[in-house]
C-alpha cells in the first residue's frame, strides 16, 4: 500500500462527508419531529454528535474492507500515470467548446425563433 496517506485522506474526505449529510438529515428528522437540537454536556448539538460518530464510523469502516483499500489504492496509481493538459492546450480546448456552444445555441435560437413565427401563423 503505496498511496496510503492519499488512502487516509480519501477516507477522512469521504467520512466528513458522510458526517455533514447525516447531521443534516438529523436536523430535518428532529425538526420534522417537532424537537429540539438539544446541547449535549453544553459543548455540541446532539445533530454534530451523530454527524460525528457517523464519519468516524465511516472512516474506519472503510479502512477495514480491503476491497475499498484495494480499489483506492488502484485508483490513486492510475491518476499518477495520467498527462494533464498544459495551459495553452486547456485554453485551445476550452475555447472550441465555447464557440461550439454558442453555435448550437445560435441554431436552437433560430429554430425556436422561426418555429415560433410558424405556430403564430396557424393558431392565432
Amino acid at each position: 500500500m503505496s498511496n496510503a496517506r492519499y488512502i487516509y485522506l480519501t477516507f477522512l474526505l469521504a467520512g466528513a462527508c458522510t458526517g455533514v449529510a447525516v447531521r443534516s438529515m438529523a436536523v430535518a428528522i428532529l425538526l420534522s419531529m417537532g424537537a429540539a437540537d438539544t446541547v449535549v454536556g453544553g459543548l455540541l448539538p446532539l445533530s454534530t454528535i451523530i454527524g460525528f460518530a457517523s464519519a468516524i464510523i465511516t472512516f474506519f469502516v472503510m479502512l477495514k474492507v480491503p476491497v475499498v483499500v484495494q480499489y483506492t489504492d488502484e485508483c490513486i496509481s492510475e491518476l499518477v500515470k495520467v498527462t494533464w493538459p498544459d495551459r495553452e492546450e486547456t485554453t485551445n480546448n476550452s475555447m472550441v467548446v465555447i464557440v461550439a456552444t454558442l453555435i448550437f445555441s445560435g441554431s436552437l435560437a433560430a429554430f425556436d425563433f422561426v418555429w415560433a413565427k410558424v405556430t403564430d401563423l396557424f393558431i392565432f
